[in-house]
């Protein structure tokens, strides 16, 4: 067991704990080689001989090394020692997205949007790589102290998917961004991703997860029997085109979802605009159908019992008087009972012929028929034994190509899942080769510009490297490249580097976006270059940090060239401006139940309330005691643009309120 204090692998020093989850814990550590602080995650004592729980951490690893982005925690190492497993990964200094909400609700649009825009990036990447988290939620969404998001926990939800949702102490905390198929027991898959995605923008909106219960059950149940709470019906003041983007990706049906989360992006990066403002509400094309749902195993609800209510016995129906008033009940008193007797055989013997019947139609139709289950996304090994548990059997592995579902797992059965065949009868099982892969050219001594049209239409990202040249012939010529020609690659996830010939005068601009200034004026310096600068307040990026350049970076520049750069100033501080206002506050004497004369009149006491720049309305400012009548004078520092709210109870009752102040002076 890691205690404070250890060094792991003789490189990282365990400082002190600062997180744990279900099946790990996390260690603030000081890698001695680097000399950096990192985060440690451990796989806990009690899984350290449990298989399934060491595959899914590996799993895990495995997963999020394979993602570099800005807005994913880095994986750096990943090993074991004395039987434990861990993973050192990159230390984010924050909070995590659900402690942000609760503590800055309500977010503004415009950062609400920010950061939404940041987590699709970083998911876009990950499906891109054929990776599906399966366990978005704020919680695993970490922010630092500039509003950078990190998403962490990649791969870790696998887990969850192979756990019953029973486990309502563990899945609490998950199930509030559950898709509907999943609720219903499906496979996760990007569609799964995307509609957790809406629910955590719906919860950056307002404050508040779209369904609540008592139980992970509850919570699940609502997410595929219930309509998706509308955003405008709570908050007025969101424009439609972004309470759009919610209400697409959190669809019931998964095919009315966007189709990728770059699809997704790119609607909400013009969801602000004012000509979307008043667009139509989104409208899922099944509104008027009818949603069959599965009915939950006996096991689910077995393991919820101690926390749901116990439901009070309900009294039988009453019987259909109506529905007996035609029987005659002295005449059949009276009817021979010889008679009855072979009226009752009779009706025995049609019983029973039917019950026959009935029993060997069924055994017909499905005693001798199995369901073809769901496994895709399974391993090969996986769906061999769920298949072999509905006695089927394999005839043919078909492989093909699959951008989403990784190499080796299955992609779907022929015939598909839900179809009805014979027992012990086979099925072709499709098998993922991973996403199409195509074969680099030989691109030296070709035009640059033609290749990299070429590339770019084709899905990959094309990097340029200037290389100077006394030849004129070489100039705009590829001079080598970074990928051998030959190489299979998937270009969707390839960037390749091409070596251009430059005339030796030439630089090539640089991409200076949220770095320091002082890193453009150094290469302006080095490279003989003439910079102006421009400065304007940004609520995203920091002080001194570069919000924008001119030229765009890869553009050839010549020596003695000048160069633009945006510096940000930070956020802008609103002007503050004072509001007085002059409360006539009334007397109103009253008395104690025993002061029968009323020779005593009691005090009244008053209770301001302000909400300015400094002060919150739901918080008492004031409070004193009044025996006559008075003005009081509020004062209120209101932001420029801004309005101000004042709030006075006298004994409790309210007796004077705006939320206007200083809106229109």
């Amino acid at each position: 067991m890691v205690e404070v204090g250890e060094k792991l692998s003789g490189r990282y020093v365990i400082n002190q704990p600062i997180g744990q989850g279900g099946m790990a814990n996390v260690y603030l550590a000081h890698d001695l080689i680097l000399n950096r602080d990192v985060a440690v995650k451990v796989l806990r004592y009690d899984f350290q001989n449990d298989q399934d729980a060491i595959r899914r951490f590996q799993r895990e690893a495995m997963s999020a090394s394979q993602l570099l982005h800005h807005n994913i925690v880095e994986v750096y190492d990943v090993d074991e020692e004395q039987n434990e497993q861990y993973i050192v990964m990159e230390y984010v200094n924050g909070d995590d997205l659900k402690t942000f909400i609760r503590e800055n609700a309500p977010i503004s649009l415009e950062l609400a949007v920010n950061i939404m825009s940041q987590i699709l990036s970083a998911i876009d990447v990950a499906h891109r790589h054929g990776i599906i988290h399966r366990d978005i939620k704020p919680q695993n969404i970490l922010m630092t102290e500039n509003n950078q998001v990190k998403i962490t926990d990649f791969g870790i939800a696998i887990a969850l998917t192979d756990t019953s949702i029973t486990q309502t102490n563990t899945l609490l905390g998950s199930v509030h961004y559950l898709s509907p198929e999943q609720a219903r027991g499906a496979n996760a898959t990007t569609k799964s991703d995307i509609y957790a995605l809406g629910v955590v923008l719906y919860e950056l909106i307002t404050g508040s997860v779209p369904f609540d219960g008592e139980s992970a059950v509850s919570v699940a149940l609502k997410h595929f029997q219930e309509a998706f709470p509308r955003i405008r019906t709570q908050l007025d003041y969101v424009p439609q085109s972004l309470e759009n983007v919610v209400l697409k990706a959190t669809a019931k049906d998964p095919n009315d979802r966007y189709d990728n989360v770059q699809q997704m992006l790119n609607d909400l990066s013009t969801s602000l605009s004012a000509n979307r403002m008043n667009e139509q509400a989104f409208e899922p094309s099944d509104m008027d159908q009818t949603i069959a749902l599965t009915p939950l195993h006996p096991e689910d609800t077995e393991a919820v019992k101690d926390t749901t209510r116990e439901q009070p016995l309900q009294a039988p129906e009453p019987l259909d008087e109506e529905a007996y008033q035609t029987f005659d009940v002295v005449e059949d008193i009276n009817r021979p009972q010889k008679s009855r007797r072979w009226i009752r055989i009779g009706i025995l013997m049609v019983v029973g012929l039917l019950i026959g019947l009935l029993g060997f139609y069924t055994y017909n139709t499905f005693g001798r028929q199995v369901t073809v289950p769901d496994v895709s996304g399974m391993t090969r090994e996986e769906a061999e034994q769920t298949l072999s548990s509905e006695d089927i059997a394999i005839a043919n592995i078909i492989y093909q190509w699959h951008e989403s579902i990784p190499t080796g797992n299955v992609v779907d059965t022929a015939p598909e899942q839900g179809s009805r065949i014979e027992r012990n009868s086979t099925v072709d099982l499709l098998v993922s080769n991973g996403p199409e892969q195509v074969e680099i050219g030989n691109y030296i001594g070709q035009d640059y510009e033609s290749i990299r049209r070429l590339l770019t239409d084709a899905g990959f990202i094309v990097e340029r490297r200037g290389l100077a040249t006394n030849s004129p012939e070489q100039v705009g010529v590829i001079l080598d490249q970074s990928i051998a020609p030959g190489t299979a690659v998937v270009p969707g996830k390839t960037s390749i580097t091409l070596t251009v010939g430059s005339s030796a005068d030439t630089i090539t601009m640089q991409d200076f976006y949220n770095l320091d200034s002082r890193v453009a004026r150094n290469f302006a310096e080095e490279y003989g270059l003439y910079v102006e600068e421009s400065y304007e307040y940004s609520e995203f990026i920091p002080e001194n940090q570069i919000v924008g350049q001119r030229p765009a970076s890869g553009t050839p520049l010549e020596q003695g060239e000048t160069i633009e750069i945006i510096i940000s100033l930070g956020p802008e501080t609103p002007q503050i401006r004072t509001s007085e206002v002059d409360v006539f506050l009334e007397y109103v004497p009253t008395y104690a139940d025993n002061d029968t004369d009323q020779e005593n009149p009691q005090p009244n006491t008053i209770q301001i309330f302000i909400g300015d720049k400094n002060r919150d309305i739901n918080q008492v400012a004031e409070e004193f005691e009044i025996t006559e009548s008075t003005t009081r004078t509020l004062t209120l520092n209101i932001p420029e643009n801004g309005s101000g709210q004042y709030r006075v109870l006298r004994d409790g009752e309210v007796i004077a309120e705006s939320n206007e102040v200083g809106a229109y002076e």
